[in-house]
């Protein structure tokens, strides 16, 4: 299943946009991407949170930041009929963030803070809390006090410690200058996922030993060679299930993996689903629309 481009509307007079939805019963499967950042607070919902190939439950509020043209949705329907679903949304582009960093530079943490939004943030029931009630008064907020809540709600993110949701695929885009062995290496397996693992030839691009590029390899990125490819693998198999209809057995294969029971027991540990649980997630919920 393909995620649908969703046009994102900025007023005129604007150069970001914040939307509402107030008192619904329910949010219905919506795959879609689109090239702003999106902040989205879901309130007194229970259902299921989709960002790129995460799935997990909801209950209660959500606090999700999403990069650009990365898929997502929420699946959800009420807490109960006291409490009905209340969405809030902010919508804005990265040349606009740059763009502030520019003439501002002390909005410049903020780049370095939403770095990894391209695989969906995950922010903290207290940042929530103190993020909420500035969405709140968006609502009735003139266009110049608006932008200032915006500045603090940006603040508070910068000074969280999200939880990524998506899976890993590339660390940065702009590497400090003493990662830029490690990211030749994490582009090679990128580049190379569906080959079998090359320790000598990473070694080498690393200028490093293979035991040198093991030990700081797995300081950077908290997890082993194997481990990562296996996170790129698997991200690749997540992809092909949403948006197509071949044989699991294909597209393990297309992925890296000889064996189909390896490539279930990888599928199974990484997502905590098999991967037909996985794909018949997804076709349920887009059923539904």
């Amino acid at each position: 299943m393909k995620a649908s481009y969703e046009v994102v509307s900025v007023a005129h007079s604007e150069s970001w946009s914040f939307f509402t939805r107030h008192q619904q019963s329910s949010l219905p499967f919506n795959w879609h991407y689109h090239p702003e950042y999106e902040l989205s607070l879901v309130l007194n919902a229970k259902g299921q949170r989709y960002i790129g190939d995460h799935i997990a439950a909801v209950h209660g509020h959500d606090l999700v930041l999403t990069g650009p043209n990365l898929p997502h949705t929420w699946a959800v329907s009420a807490l109960n009929e006291q409490a009905k679903i209340e969405v809030r949304v902010i919508w804005f582009t990265h040349e606009w963030l740059a763009q502030l960093c520019q003439v501002c530079p002390e909005c410049t943490p903020l780049l370095q803070a939403f770095a990894q939004a391209q695989h969906g943030l995950l922010y903290s029931a207290a940042t929530l809390a103190q993020v909420q009630p500035l969405m709140e008064d968006m609502l009735n907020a003139s266009m110049m006090n608006r932008l200032v809540l915006l500045f603090k709600v940006l603040q508070l993110l910068a000074q969280d410690t999200p939880t990524p949701l998506s899976a890993a695929t590339f660390s940065s885009p702009t590497p400090p200058r003493s990662e830029l062995r490690l990211n030749r290496v994490t582009q090679y397996l990128v580049d190379h996922y569906d080959q079998p693992l090359d320790l000598a030839r990473l070694a080498q691009l690393a200028n490093l030993s293979a035991n040198s590029l093991c030990r700081s390899f797995k300081q950077h990125t908290r997890m082993t060679l194997s481990d990562y490819l296996s996170q790129l693998r698997i991200a690749r198999a997540c992809e092909a299930l949403i948006e197509g209809q071949d044989a699991i057995s294909v597209i393990a294969y297309r992925v890296g993996y000889t064996h189909l029971t390896h490539f279930n027991r990888q599928f199974k540990r990484i997502k905590q689903l098999s991967p037909s649980e996985f794909r018949a997630r997804f076709n349920r919920e887009s059923d539904k629309t």
